[in-house]
């Protein structure tokens, strides 16, 4: 946020945006922020034009106006933004920001250069199309993770267009801005986590492995079902069948009925999808049972199959 602010006071009419997840995470951030700068630094508050129109602080609606036309506020990661013009900006928590509205919404907002006073533009100034990424660490084979990882090899490349600072705990207890001993309180709390704290306090990324073939996240993003068939049906095709597979819960687990929809083919392999799940709390068997052959009797199934990698019942 200092970069930001300063930036908007050594280059007139420079129209700078802070994004996150959320506009109200974004907006409490920035006015947050800009505030406590102010009282650390009182010439940048007399660098603000806090008229009335001019600056607006509202919880959804955060806009600094500075005295020399320069402008920071918040932009919203979501369709809402798209078309929106800027000459750089922040993106804060990163790894809570959606990938594709960032690429396809945020960054390309700035694709155009600060007009210099004499009506020209000069492609070059540090100030245009600049982006400053910050985050607390967070999941392996992530959009965030994956973009710290091109940001380092640039600035391996181009030293001077880009540069990565991390850091740990250690510098705000050194600089006094961290009590040591809340450290040492959470380390030692019953419900300590060791990923976590590695994450927020280490700046250590954590999850799936490096070279993973799979991604976790991916995976998750995808899991959600977009239509689930809660009873029997033929509209897709009259020869597709259903099949149910049980995990059976024991010692307090939850059983889980999976629902597959066969469709044969005409030629080669059976299309099979899933097309929903039910999640039962731990019950005697005789519960687990009645509830089964419901869904058997709801989805027509051909085969129930109970188990099937452990005990192998059909």
């Amino acid at each position: 946020m200092m970069a930001l602010s300063l930036r908007a006071v050594l280059f007139p009419g420079s129209h700078l945006f802070v994004t996150t997840g959320g506009k109200d995470q974004a907006g409490s951030i920035t006015l947050s922020k800009i505030e406590e700068i102010c009282k650390l630094l009182p010439f940048l508050h007399n660098e603000i034009n806090w008229n009335r129109g001019a600056t607006t602080t509202g919880k959804n609606n955060v806009i600094f106006k500075f005295k020399n036309g320069s402008v920071i506020d918040i932009l919203a990661a979501r369709e809402s933004s798209r078309g929106q013009r800027r000459h750089g900006g922040l993106m804060e928590e990163c790894i809570l920001i959606d990938q594709q509205a960032l690429n396809e919404i945020i960054i390309p907002t700035t694709n155009v250069s600060r007009l210099l006073p004499d009506g020209s533009r000069d492609i070059k100034e540090v100030v245009n199309k600049s982006q400053l990424y910050i985050t607390t660490a967070g999941w392996k084979n992530s959009f965030a993770y994956d973009k710290l990882q091109e940001l380092f090899i640039q600035s391996v490349i181009e030293p001077n267009e880009v540069m990565v600072l991390g850091g740990t705990y250690e510098v705000p207890v050194k600089e006094g801005l961290l009590e040591e001993d809340f450290i040492d309180t959470l380390k030692l709390s019953g419900t300590y986590n060791e990923d976590s704290f590695d994450r927020e306090y280490m700046s250590k990324w954590s999850g799936d492995a490096e070279n993973a073939f799979f991604s976790s996240e991916k995976i998750d993003k995808h899991r959600v079902l977009l239509q689930a068939e809660w009873e029997f049906t033929a509209r897709s095709s009259r020869q597709a069948y259903y099949v149910l597979g049980v995990d059976v819960g024991r010692f307090e687990c939850t059983t889980e009925v999976c629902v597959f929809k066969v469709t044969p083919q005409p030629n080669g392999a059976a299309i099979k999808s899933l097309v929903n799940i039910f999640t039962y709390d731990a019950e005697h068997f005789e519960e687990q049972a009645i509830n089964i052959k419901r869904l058997y009797f709801k989805y027509k199934a051909r085969v129930v199959a109970i188990d099937g990698n452990g005990v192998n019942t059909i």
